[in-house]
């Protein structure tokens, strides 16, 4: 029996020797090469390959740059070659060489011809290991095709130290049988070793170290493949998550953030896809059934899901979600785009009050809104302009000041913060947008010493250091001509650094202005702790008075209780004659609105008003 074994084993190791040497080759090297040649491929130019790299230099140059990241101790030789009309092999890229090679004569050994041969003839790659060589392990030789032709041929040899093991293991075996088993689970274990090395290295970095579940290396990896016709998309943000952060601290944001995680996990199958897309925002692909081919069943799986958090508490903290669902996925041209239509539909519900459900749906406008990914490029590069608005009085119309309202340019259009703010709210791009407008309207000032402006300013905004910096570095003529006006946009938890801050701007010089007053609830808490000098009362007020008494009558007391404090009130949304003529009825001395003028660029504005 041991002789049969014996000899058993003796015929079966060729076979398995090439078996796993195949395995660990494909495993170990495959990945690699086709990452070098998709990367020839993606700087494809449209005209012929073969041409362009001959003839231009510089594209030459950019793609051995591009080749040559890939070398190291184990890649140790990249190049590429053609063959000329007499059938001559030359070289057109060499990422060794520090000289340009390009067109030089590459003369093949006797056997590699062969095998340049049989990828011309085959247009498959082919695949040479070298068995006595002791520097050079495996040869790949890939066909670079452009349009049906291939155009040149991709070398790649690799140093590779995994054959020697091979061959120990294998003369190990060939020893002895007592010890033939053991080696045959050795190289079964080098074999699950290296593929499973390869599946947990990828795993790693497709997951989240948070929250356990994908990340967006994964959505990377899978957004080409993926079939829309099966997933519906469900963007899902937590509200307020920057409140939480600031005032129970990151620690506390993570551990959040993990429990939701593992809600969705819980309350969703193996089959749908959670990925962690933002900070505190996810991604579901969520699986059609046969039974819903429409996916109309995911809103009612989004409706549990928002559900779940509502009833979800971490240390007594109630939370809610917002969810942006496009059940339309198969009419994206791409996953991305689908993702960016969900996106758009979610923070449609974060504006519309939040905790609630967005269906995306198509209309002529869509094309029309704009992405989060489109307002960081035009924040990055500075698309930011300002219009200017006047406040007048209201009788002989001579002009206070100029309220400063910021726009961006988009596509065919400049867009009001109403139609994105709420995107990058809380985050590091809000802050980049209002320096950028306060440095905008500061450059204004110091080009026309004669005018006067006001810039509108959120709490958060003056809770940031770096813009409170900006403010208190600027000349005293410039701080005497910008007003600061505090909207009431957003909730408050450190009113004590709030009122720090405004009064310390108010001490350097700027005039404070209380905007949108009569439509918040924190209104008195400024009046009595901030040291402003005008009032605006809201649009949502002024732009009633003519038609209904209560509001005639609130605007009454709301302008007498100003005077009593000796604060100067402004009407916001004087749009018409009749809120003129009321507004003079009652005594109001200072006016804003499309009556007196439409908000104009800065040039218009000169041209209008300087006299």
């Amino acid at each position: 029996m041991s002789f049969l074994i014996y000899a058993y084993m003796y015929t079966l190791i060729p076979v398995l020797e090439n078996r796993l040497e195949k395995r660990i080759i494909d495993i170990s090297t495959k990945d690699v090469i086709n990452t070098v040649a998709r990367t020839i491929l993606k700087n494809m130019p449209e005209e012929d390959f073969l041409t362009t790299v001959l003839r231009k230099p510089d594209y030459r140059k950019k793609l051995k740059e591009s080749l040559s990241i890939f070398l190291s101790s184990r890649l140790k030789y990249i190049f590429l070659i053609y063959k000329d009309e007499e059938n001559k092999y030359r070289y057109l890229i060499d990422t060794k060489s520090q000289e340009d090679p390009v067109n030089l004569l590459f003369t093949p050994l006797r056997e590699e011809k062969t095998i340049l041969e049989n990828v011309f003839r085959k247009k498959e790659t082919q695949v040479e290991i070298h068995k006595e060589v002791s520097t050079i392990g495996i040869t790949y030789y890939v066909p670079i095709i452009q349009k049906g032709t291939i155009k040149s041929i991709l070398i790649a040899d690799f140093s590779f130290e995994t054959l020697q093991e091979i061959k120990s293991l294998i003369s190990i075996v060939q020893k002895g049988i007592l010890v033939s088993s053991g080696i045959i689970l050795i190289i079964l274990i080098v074999a699950v070793y290296y593929f499973y090395r390869n599946v947990i290295l990828k795993q790693r970095a497709y997951i989240d170290s948070l929250t356990g579940i994908y990340n967006r290396n994964y959505l990377e990896d899978i957004r080409d493949v993926i079939d829309l016709n099966r997933y519906v998309v469900i963007m899902l943000d937590i509200d307020f998550f920057k409140n939480i952060n600031d005032t129970y601290g990151h620690q506390v944001g993570d551990e959040i953030l993990k429990g939701i995680a593992n809600l969705l996990k819980e309350n969703l199958r193996e089959d749908d896809i959670i990925i962690r897309y933002g900070g505190e925002e996810f991604l579901i692909l969520m699986k059609k059934s046969d039974n819903d081919p429409e996916g109309k069943w995911s809103l009612q799986v989004a409706q549990k899901l928002l559900q779940k958090i509502r009833e979800y508490k971490y240390k007594g903290i109630n939370l809610t979600a917002s969810i942006g669902l496009n059940l339309d996925t198969h009419k994206a041209r791409n996953l991305m785009e689908a993702i960016k239509k969900a996106d758009i539909t979610l923070y449609r519900a974060k504006r519309h009050g939040r905790d609630r459900i967005e269906i995306y749906k198509e209309t002529k406008d869509s094309s029309k809104e704009i992405s989060l990914a489109e307002l960081k490029d035009i924040i990055e590069s500075n698309q930011i302009v300002c219009f200017y608005q006047p406040v007048v009085n209201i009788k002989d119309r001579s002009v206070l000041y100029y309220e400063s309202l910021a726009r961006i340019k988009y596509k065919d259009r400049y867009l009001s913060p109403i139609s994105y703010i709420d995107m990058i709210k809380g985050t590091f791009l809000y802050f980049k947008f209002t320096k950028l407008i306060v440095q905008y309207n500061l450059d204004v000032l110091r080009k026309f010493p004669d005018i006067i402006l006001s810039l509108n300013m959120s709490p958060s905004d003056f809770l940031n250091d770096d813009i409170i910096g900006m403010l208190t570095n600027v000349e005293n003529n410039v701080v005497k001509r910008l007003k600061l006006e505090v909207l009431e946009t957003e909730d408050v938890h450190n009113y004590n650094t709030l009122k720090k801050n405004i009064n310390k701007l108010k001490k350097f010089g700027y005039d404070i202005v209380l905007d949108d007053f009569g439509a918040g609830y924190v209104d008195f808490y400024y009046l009595t702790e901030i040291d402003a000098k005008y009032i605006k009362v809201d649009g949502s007020v002024i732009k009633k008075i003519p038609y209904n008494q209560q509001y005639y009558k609130l605007t009454k007391h709301l302008v007498r209780f100003c005077k009593d404090i000796g604060k100067i009130p402004i009407a916001e949304f004087v749009e018409n004659e009749k809120i003129h003529r009321v507004l003079i009825e009652l005594g109001v001395e200072y006016g804003q609105g499309y009556y007196f003028s439409e908000p104009l660029s800065i040039d218009q504005t000169i041209e209008k008003f300087s006299h």
